[in-house]
């Protein structure tokens, strides 16, 4: 999915729905695309809301970013997969360049068969 919305004026900050991701979404555990985002942008504000709890028998890992990692954006101590509630972080991540948006999910244990989690990012456009 492709953010959409008007970020024409620099400063302006959107509330973007990134994308969801659940605990058997295909390619959960090495990254799900979520959505791509624009160039000169920063994230000021990242928010995962887990409409289900993940219910892996040992942990639950979630994690959301543009990174090798994917956690530069939500990492691994932002989310208590585990219960299902809103999880928001304050950041000041700039990307200069267009950027690929994913979630990961990764488990230990008894495998999940349930969890769901919406991904939310507040975008605003930054000086070129």
């Amino acid at each position: 999915m492709k953010v959409k919305g008007d970020l024409s004026e620099c400063g302006s900050v959107k509330l973007w729905y990134a994308g969801t991701i659940k605990f058997n979404s295909t390619g959960a555990s090495t990254g799900v695309k979520l959505c791509e985002l624009p160039a000169n942008v920063a994230i000021t504000k990242a928010t995962a809301v887990v409409k289900t709890a993940f219910n892996a028998g040992t942990t639950n890992v979630l994690t959301v970013g543009t990174n090798d990692d994917i956690d530069d954006i939500l990492g691994t101590s932002d989310i208590t997969e585990g219960t299902a509630g809103t999880y928001a972080v304050n950041k000041f991540v700039t990307y200069n360049a267009a950027k690929t948006v994913k979630a990961k999910f990764t488990e230990t244990g008894t495998a999940a068969t349930t969890g769901e989690a919406d991904i939310y990012l507040e975008v605003a456009r930054i000086p070129e």
